[in-house]
């Protein structure tokens, strides 16, 4: 059990390092480019689903400039919290409940979404946090699976 417990935990640590390098440190922030209120004007959305609607547009329309980029912008904001949804009630007993998964998956996503924005890295996008609980949500539900809680949880239901 020892070993296992060390495997899931350096897993979920490579994981941070590498969700924390894609959504920080591989973008080049925009300060000395935009001032505050011209960055928040050119890069949040708060309307639900409009990036969304826009990225399947060019996506059906095979956009040649924005195809690959919406293609990856959709998969990616789904596929960078998944193995949170996996991790965090595999190490956490308490996130095995649903309400506490939402609540805590909800919370590090909102963080995210502002320190992008502080930093001037990336978009402020009511989308982006809503295709990055939906990947979260799939690695909850991923890690209900029987096999995924024997391989993966370290400590007894």
């Amino acid at each position: 059990m020892r070993l296992k417990k060390t495997i899931v935990f350096t897993l979920f640590a490579v994981y941070i390092l590498l969700a924390l390098n894609l959504l920080f440190f591989i973008r080049s922030s925009m300060r000395g480019f935009y001032t505050y209120g011209e960055y928040f004007r050119e890069n949040t959305n708060f309307v639900p689903f409009r990036t969304v609607i826009e990225f399947i547009g060019y996506i059906r329309d095979r956009d040649i400039y924005y195809l690959e980029m919406s293609k990856d912008n959709l998969v990616g904001n789904i596929l960078i919290f998944m193995p949170l949804g996996v991790f965090l009630p595999a190490v956490w007993k308490r996130q095995r409940r649903s309400a506490v998964f939402f609540l805590t998956a909800s919370a590090v996503i909102i963080g995210v979404e502002m320190i992008q924005f502080i930093t001037m890295r990336g978009a402020c996008d009511i989308d982006d946090y809503i295709l990055n609980f939906f990947g979260a949500v799939i690695g909850y539900t991923l890690s209900r699976l029987k096999i995924v809680r024997k391989l993966m949880f370290v400590s007894k239901e």
